[in-house]
C-alpha cells in the first residue's frame, strides 16, 4: 500500500511542477509555449523555431520552451536542424498582450525532407502533454 501511495504523490508533484513552470501572462507581452510531444520519427532531429525570422530555440523531441514576445502579427516558422535554409511552412498569428498561446510541433516525414508542423492547441490539451516533457536547452540560456 505504501509504494502505491508514494507513486501517486510523486505523479501529482511532477504534474504540478511542470504546470508551475509556465509563467503567468504579462500585461505588456504575449507568452508563447512551444512543445514537441514524443515521436519515434526523427526523434534525434532538432527543429529551429523562428518568429518573424529571428531564431527562438532549437526544439528537441519530448521538450518544450516558453518565450515572451511583443504583441502583433507574428509569423512562426520551423526548419530541420540548424540549417540556414529558407523556412517554407509556418503559421501566422496576431499575438495579444496578457495572453498565453500554446503550439504543438508534430514531425512530418517527406521523401527528401522533414518538417515540423506547428498547430495552435488549447491550454487543456497542452497541460495534458507538458508533464511528460522537459524544458529544452534554450530555456536555461534565455531565462
Amino acid at each position: 500500500m505504501r509504494p502505491i501511495l508514494c507513486l501517486i504523490v510523486s505523479l501529482i508533484s511532477s504534474v504540478s511542477i511542470a504546470l508551475a513552470q509556465i509563467p503567468e501572462p504579462s500585461p505588456d507581452m504575449a507568452t508563447v509555449v512551444f512543445y514537441r510531444p514524443p515521436q519515434f520519427a526523427r526523434a534525434g532531429v532538432n527543429f529551429t523555431i523562428r518568429a518573424n525570422g529571428a531564431e527562438l530555440c532549437r526544439l528537441s523531441n519530448k521538450r518544450y520552451f516558453i518565450q515572451k514576445l511583443k504583441p502583433g502579427q507574428t509569423e512562426f516558422t520551423s526548419v530541420a536542424g540548424g540549417l540556414n535554409i529558407p523556412d517554407k511552412d509556418g503559421i501566422s498569428m496576431k499575438l495579444e498582450a496578457n495572453k498565453v498561446y500554446y503550439f504543438q510541433g508534430d514531425v512530418k516525414v517527406r521523401f527528401m525532407s522533414d518538417k515540423l508542423v506547428l498547430t495552435e492547441v488549447t491550454e487543456s490539451t497542452a497541460q495534458k502533454k507538458l508533464p511528460e516533457m522537459k524544458p529544452d536547452n534554450c530555456m536555461t540560456a534565455s531565462n
